[in-house]
């Protein structure tokens, strides 16, 4: 419950408002009465702000602070708070009602929820309307798209099918090929690669390959090269050895040679001498079997190295398939000078072996041999044999082979087509779209539903349409304007206003209007369930702007009917809410609502009064004796003059801002209580000359007819002079009453007295 308002500072005529010391707390029914100006509706604004729990733009940048029987409200957590509130307030009458459509079909759009469910549907549809272009739109460049990918296809698969010669070879196996390439890695082939597949695709059966030898080649030099290292250096031992066969190695090569033939001594074959048995074992003894061991290692590793010079033929190049004639002939180049720079070593080993034949006893040494003569050769063998083998197995599976070639050279193609296809970014783009167009009409696809519980929502909120009738038949009688449901252009429910007659209700007047909106809210409330609305705290602020006096009646009752109830006539009234809150400036409505006094223990009914004090302050206090006492406007008017005319200081701000409306309004009933003809057939200036005499009314209304008008300290500020007159105006009129009805000032007088 809320127990009063501490503090509104920035809010309008709130510049710096703090709840006067004294100043009772809120009951279950509140009255604030206030003339125009005085921040009546600016306080149900701030009242409103606490139902919306969202900051009005309106009203940013202010402070305040409810007290409540819990903690503070304030601008810092009212959004949390868990209070109801319920107001009606102009803001209200423009959020739920507006009176649109031409003059011969005013249609009235009724609800703040219905309209912005409308709304919605309206920003739906035409939504609905923007995607289905936008969808058309893309639905275009998809099959623009598409027809170019198909286009391209079928130029790809043209050309492989004339590059490749298959036949047939159409747009379709194009794509069963891009499928499968896709997933694998990039198949493009280097040139040479490409070159060679597409010749192998294209050899017909009459020109399969053949296969031909493998290379067979064992070179053989460092071996022997380091047994001649060892042979070579050796020399044979002697135990007895002739001098001149030793100095003459030929000689000694030549009786070697031909001891054999002397087993025996005789005569010598060559010169016939007779061979002594003596010379004979002599010469056996030089030729030890130490020395022929020697000469026969030298002799093998001779004949070894001369028997290691390599003789290699190889087949042509021509023989090969062409796609591996390249690659052979690379192979093949290096094989002649290995072999040539390997029989070259041979050929000089050679001979220092021979050096060593001739002459054993000699100790010698072999020429450095080149490093890598073998394994270059063998890894040139290697090669070579490496190729003449992928031929070899070509021609033992040409039929295989070629086909795999064929396939290499079409995915190929397939994966050049498909980085061009990338770069182009086409299939990207037609997806990219595609996609696009889903989305679009997944987003439709919801709209439709969302329309349905939009529309739903507005047949629910027109529910209460007999309901509004039934009021507007109460406030402003069986001729009053009714509702009733029409459809638009397009269909939808609408509530078009109507006179008795059936014919459209136009030109609504300000009272027919009010009574409509304040109906509507009343219905509104009535959707709150009972336990709700118990717990609810309704403010309205001055619901009867426009209507007379019958009307205002209906309104009272609406009110009554509404918010109090009784047991019986004899029991007390009590709230139906939590509590309520009316502002006014209608004197008249806040007695009729001031009759009705809900009974709670502390918490009863509560009377404050609203009032400008200077340009930008007004505040709420305590309703003042002279209003609270009686059941007239009358007596609290003039307090105010009466106040002023005994004020020491006249020129205090909160007497100056209540005075011309004060005044002027005082005058008014004064006047026409005293001259009670028809109304609307005497001005207020008329009535005065006739009582208080022309030249005394001129100077009594001239000031308060232009001060009246003004309601900021600017109008006073701005004409001095006249504030001088104020005082003397105020006197004037005290002075004519006094001379000329003494006992009704009397009367007033006493009736500002505590």
């Amino acid at each position: 419950m809320l127990k009063s308002i501490e503090k509104i500072k920035g809010l309008g005529v709130y510049q710096n408002y703090n709840k006067p010391a004294g100043t009772q707390e809120f009951g279950i029914k509140n009255l604030i009465y206030g003339w125009n100006y005085s921040g009546k509706t600016t306080l149900s604004r701030l009242f409103a702000q606490l139902e919306a729990k969202t900051t009005n733009p309106d009203l940013f940048g202010c402070e305040f602070s409810f007290e409540t029987d819990n903690d503070a409200i304030t601008e810092k957590n009212f959004t949390l708070s868990s209070i109801s509130v319920r107001v009606f307030n102009s803001d209200f009458v423009k959020a739920n009602l507006h009176f649109d459509g031409g003059s011969f079909n005013p249609i009235l759009l009724l609800g703040k929820e219905s309209e912005e469910a409308q709304r919605k549907i309206d920003k739906l549809v035409e939504r609905i309307k923007r995607s289905d272009s936008v969808q058309r739109k893309l639905n275009g460049e998809v099959e623009a798209l598409k027809s170019r990918i198909a286009q391209t296809k079928t130029e790809a698969a043209k050309f492989i099918r004339q590059r490749l010669k298959v036949d047939p070879y159409t747009a379709a196996h194009l794509g069963q090929d891009v499928q499968v390439v896709s997933i694998l890695d990039s198949q493009l082939l280097m040139e040479k690669e490409l070159s060679d597949a597409i010749e192998l695709a294209l050899t017909p059966d009459s020109k399969r390959p053949s296969t031909v030898d493998e290379l067979q080649a064992s070179p053989a030099i460092e071996a022997l090269y380091k047994e001649a290292v060892t042979v070579l250096a050796a020399t044979p031992s002697f135990s007895r050895t002739l001098k001149h066969l030793e100095e003459n190695p030929e000689i000694e090569r030549w009786v070697q040679s031909g001891l054999h033939l002397h087993s025996t001594t005789g005569a010598c074959e060559f010169c016939g001498n007779e061979l002594s048995p003596a010379r004979l074992e002599a010469l056996r003894t030089h030729f030890s079997k130490d020395l022929t061991d020697h000469q026969e290692k030298v002799n093998g590793l001779l004949e070894r190295v001369k028997a290691a010079e390599l003789r290699l033929t190889w087949p042509k190049a021509a023989e090969l398939n062409p796609q591996f004639r390249d690659s052979y002939n690379l192979a093949i180049d290096v094989l002649p000078a290995a072999i040539n720079a390997l029989n070259q070593a041979i050929k000089k080993l050679t001979g220092e072996v021979q050096r060593k034949a001739d002459d054993s006893r000699k100790t010698m040494t072999p020429s450095p041999l080149a490093q890598g003569l073998e394994v270059v050769i063998k890894d040139a063998v290697t090669a070579v044999n490496a190729i003449i083998k992928q031929n070899n197995e070509l021609a033992s599976n040409f039929t295989k082979a070629r086909s795999d070639s064929l396939r290499k050279a079409k995915y190929h193609y397939v994966q050049q087509f498909l980085d061009e296809q990338d770069a182009a970014g086409l299939e990207v783009k037609r997806d990219r779209q595609v996609k696009r167009y889903e989305r679009l009409k997944a987003y439709v696809a919801k709209f439709q539903p969302e329309i349905d519980k939009l529309q739903a929502q507005i047949s629910q909120a027109q529910q209460g349409r007999e309901k509004i009738n039934e009021r507007l038949a109460s406030m402003l009688g069986s001729e009053a304007v009714q509702i009733k449901v029409v459809k638009d252009p397009a269909g939808q429910d609408r509530f078009q206003m109507i006179r008795k007659d059936g014919a459209p209700a136009k030109n609504l007047s300000d009272g027919e209007r009010t009574a409509i909106a304040f109906s509507y809210f009343l219905t509104k409330l009535q959707e709150i369930k009972p336990a709700e609305f118990k717990e609810t705290i309704v403010y309205i602020d001055d619901p009867i702007s426009s209507l007379d006096a019958n009307h205002i009646f209906q309104v009272t009752a609406a009110i009554r009917a509404l918010f109090f109830t009784q047991q019986d006539k004899n029991a007390p009234w009590k709230t139906t809410c939590k509590q309520f809150f009316v502002s006014t400036h209608n004197f008249e409505f806040f007695n009729l609502l001031r009759e009705i006094k809900p009974v709670a223990s502390k918490q009863g009914a509560r009377l404050f009064l609203i009032k400008r004090i200077a340009e930008k302050s007004s505040t709420l206090e305590d309703m003042p004796a002279s209003l609270a006492r009686y059941q007239s406007e009358y007596h609290f008017l003039f307090e105010v003059i009466h106040q002023f005319n005994q004020a020491p200081d006249k020129t205090a701000h909160d007497v100056l801002m209540l005075l011309p409306n004060a005044m002027r309004r005082f005058v008014e009933l004064y006047t026409y209580s005293r001259l009670p003809g028809p109304k609307d057939s005497e001005l207020v200036d008329e009535r005065a000359e006739v009582l208080f005499g022309v030249e005394r009314a001129k100077r009594i209304l001239k000031i308060f007819h232009y001060f009246s008008h003004g309601n900021t300290l600017d109008r006073f500020a701005g004409n001095n002079e006249l504030i001088f007159d104020l005082e003397h105006a105020v006197r004037d009129l005290i002075d004519a009453i006094t001379e000329n009805d003494r006992p009704h000032m009397d009367a007033l007088i006493a009736a500002t007295q505590p």
